[in-house]
């Protein structure tokens, strides 16, 4: 065997023995993070799976009344006679009764002219106002004023997690939250509303309220508490 013969083959042992080492290096590597998959319908996947897909805000949400502030002035802009219809909101999914409590999100606002016989929607983001659609509207129900609305979205929220709210996260798992404010009056009872949701993503069930916007009772829940 003559001296490059020789060399070629230290050469070769050698790269054997990397590859050799590599190879037990990611076997190993894999043997200590393998998890046995579970069951496809079980319940810790669905969970991880409605965690997984919630979205996370990039902006500072607002409370309902201060958000208001800033898309009625833009309103009465559009219309003079412009009242507001209803407000609306939906947390992420999964959001904590601690994150719920604060009350601050993006908004949606529906105003009314009765003049021009029309609603307009915006949407409030931080300090941001956009404009949504606008089209033609009859409204038959009385509309009530805003000067009687006291309660703000932060304290409907916590009223509505005191009356059962918080029970229902603790059994539902990973869930929604819906709000709205509504200036129509459709119960005929002279009262501004909010109707309060949290739908569970694991459950399929939901808990309702019905509030007082003025005095900040509690009109409704479904199912009773």
């Amino acid at each position: 065997m003559n001296r490059l013969e020789w060399v070629l083959g230290i050469i070769l042992v050698v790269l054997l023995a990397v590859v050799a080492v590599l190879s037990l290096t990611f076997w190993f590597r894999n043997d200590r993070t393998a998890v046995p998959a579970p069951s496809s319908n079980s319940a810790t996947i669905i969970a991880q799976r409605a965690d997984d897909i919630a979205p996370t805000p990039e902006y500072e949400g607002r409370s309902a009344i201060v958000a208001y502030a800033a898309a009625q002035e833009t309103a009465v802009a559009w219309q003079p006679d412009a009242q507001i219809l209803t407000a609306q909101a939906t947390w992420p999914q999964g959001a904590t009764a601690q994150e719920l409590r604060a009350g601050e999100t993006s908004w949606g606002f529906t105003f009314y002219s009765p003049a021009a016989q029309k609603i307009v929607v915006y949407s409030v983001v931080e300090d941001r106002v956009a404009f949504v659609s606008e089209g033609e509207h009859q409204q038959t129900a009385p509309l009530l004023s805003a000067s009687g609305w006291n309660l703000d979205s932060d304290e409907a929220i916590k009223t509505f997690l005191a009356g059962g709210g918080n029970q229902f996260l603790a059994n539902g798992g990973v869930s929604t939250l819906t709000m709205a404010l509504m200036a129509s009056d459709t119960e005929e009872n002279g009262r501004l509303e909010w109707q309060i949701s949290l739908f569970s993503l694991q459950t399929g069930q939901a808990f309702t309220m019905r509030l007082d916007a003025t005095s900040g009772e509690i009109l409704s829940t479904n199912p009773e508490t």
